[in-house]
């Protein structure tokens, strides 16, 4: 579902804001239930999800192993129809896009593409979206693609499209 109301202009930031969780998680449950106990600490806002890192550092944060993710904000669709999304992780992940998760690939896997999802989207603005994501060690990824309606074809979601509530 659509964000109701639309949030203004004047209260959005770029990108999306994201909450850290220093541990060694194993599955995206265990995440949620350390999530219930400890408060995280707020990292610097996700410019844009495409982050294909090998052993570098975990999204915004310098560390590069062990690091849980409440990444949240909003996703603007320009146009309704239908899109075809793609998540590319290692290791776990949830997506939720509008209040409904699209793709869940929950345990520690190895770099990976989603099936494709189709979304389809009745009205054109700001959707909420919330991707939960854990990196255990080694490598780590997180990209969300989208072909939008008409010809385009599959790409990142641009920077552009995602926002956040600014402080």
């Amino acid at each position: 579902m659509k964000a109701e109301p639309q949030p203004s202009a004047e209260m959005l930031k770029p990108g999306l804001a994201v909450r850290y969780y220093g541990a060694k998680f194993q599955s995206i449950k265990k995440l949620l239930e350390w999530m219930e106990y400890e408060k995280g600490v707020e990292g610097e806002p996700i410019p844009m999800l495409n982050y294909q890192v090998g052993e570098g550092p975990v999204l915004t944060t310098t560390a590069t192993d062990l690091m849980g993710a409440d990444i949240t904000g909003f996703i603007h669709f320009k146009e309704a129809g239908s899109y075809m999304i793609l998540v590319h992780s290692n290791d776990g992940v949830q997506v939720t896009i509008g209040g409904k998760m699209i793709h869940e690939d929950p345990e520690v896997h190895g770099d990976r593409f989603s099936d494709e999802i189709t979304l389809e989207i009745s009205e054109p603005g700001w959707y909420p979206v919330r991707v939960l994501y854990f990196e255990k060690k080694g490598t780590s990824t997180l990209e969300l693609y989208w072909d939008p309606p008409g010809p385009a074809e599959a790409d990142l979601v641009p920077a552009e499209a995602f926002a956040h509530i600014g402080n």
